[in-house]
């Protein structure tokens, strides 16, 4: 048995390069091969498609333009058959259309020929390693004040308390006649919108407010959008992002998708377009996995962290107004984020003063404030 866990261990990476163009292939092979792997090549379609139901590949190097079929109807077909092999993406026809395309069908990075082998042998480490999550900072790049950077702002978080279930977006964009046109669209579908025209302002509101979605321009005049969509994903992973540009290139299609946005639009783009990206993004949301169940703590350590996460969701109520409607709306639902028992979640949502008390603690007025309105509500 030892024998055996060591193997799989020490298994070699086994890729598959599909490439048509011979001299390249044997290239790719032959770097591939100094780095200690092992290498199969196809260079067609259908030769790929038999390598892969023959035998198990840990990465599949893909080429777009094939001689027999097109290379994204094959990472489909392996997304869907063998979800657990890594692709990367290399053509000599980049576009954005496609690279974030392939993103989206979930492949770990997207070269344009001709690329150098340092690049690509990296790409293939970070593909065996994991993919996505490694392009992400283990701390955000910017600090955020937590002041009001919008005068208007509690006339909006009263009116959002008034419309309890409408799905909130901020739209990140300087120009302000298209970021009104987009805020009037969604605002007419059901959303409730806020307006950020630099990213500081932006990060100000995603500090202050929760939201289930960000539609991100890149090109702002302070600061760069990608910034923002990293401090997003690293914050609030949650939330979905959208990002729109009237500069598209491959790399910043690439390097979006690969933090964690769900679209990227160029400019410019359809009304239908764009509603139906946000549609996608807030569809997403609402899908995602609820987190595992809590067991009731039993040690000292755990009533601590059980304290601690019941006075931050405390906390949050009197922070942040999405988060306070969300409760009092959809109750322990919204909790799935915390690492709480199923009888702190109740007692969150039910305001059982007297369960918290004895079991957290004495609370600030502050923290007070949503147990008393909760109280409240159940008496009438």
């Amino acid at each position: 048995m030892e024998q055996i866990q060591e193997q799989v261990r020490t298994k070699t990476p086994e890729i598959l390069v599909m490439e048509d163009e011979t001299s390249l292939a044997k290239g790719l092979r032959m770097i591939l091969e100094k780095e200690g792997y092992h290498v199969d090549t196809a260079s067609t379609g259908h030769s790929a498609m038999d390598a892969l139901r023959n035998k198990g590949f840990d990465l599949l190097v893909a080429d777009l333009r094939l001689p027999d079929m097109d290379g994204m109807d094959i990472i489909r077909e392996v997304r869907e058959k063998r979800p657990e092999t890594k692709t990367i993406v290399i053509t000599g026809y980049p576009s954005v259309s496609s690279a974030v395309d392939a993103m989206k069908l979930g492949v770990t990075d997207y070269l344009p020929k001709p690329f150098w082998d340092d690049e690509f042998k990296k790409a293939v480490e970070k593909a065996l390693k994991g993919g996505k999550e490694l392009y992400l900072k283990q701390e955000p790049d910017i600090s955020y004040a937590r002041k009001d950077v919008w005068p208007h702002r509690r006339a909006e978080q009263v009116a959002r308390e008034e419309s309890p279930g409408r799905p909130s977006v901020l739209i990140m964009e300087d120009e302000p006649s298209l970021a009104q046109g987009l805020k009037m669209v969604l605002s007419k579908q059901g959303y409730d919108v806020d307006l950020a025209d630099t990213g500081l302002r932006a990060l100000g509101s995603l500090g202050k407010m929760h939201y289930d979605l960000l539609v991100a321009d890149l090109r702002l005049p302070d600061m760069d959008g990608m910034e923002v969509i990293k401090f997003v994903k690293e914050a609030s992973p949650e939330t979905q992002v959208v990002v729109i540009t009237g500069y598209a290139t491959v790399p910043t299609a690439v390097d979006s998708m690969k933090l964690g946005a769900l679209d990227y639009l160029p400019k410019p783009f359809t009304m239908d377009e764009f509603i139906g990206a946000v549609g996608k993004a807030t569809k997403a949301r609402e899908e995602a996995a609820p987190a595992v169940s809590v067991a009731p703590p039993e040690t000292e350590e755990e009533r601590l962290i059980q304290r601690r996460e019941v006075l931050r969701v405390l906390d949050r109520t009197s922070q942040d107004l999405h988060f306070w409607r969300d409760l009092m709306q959809a109750g322990s639902e919204v909790l799935t984020d915390y690492h709480l028992s199923s009888e702190a979640k109740a007692a969150i949502v039910s305001g059982d003063l007297r369960w918290i008390n004895e079991n957290v603690g004495e609370l600030t007025q502050k923290q007070l404030m949503f147990i008393y309105k909760r109280l409240e509500r159940e008496a009438w």
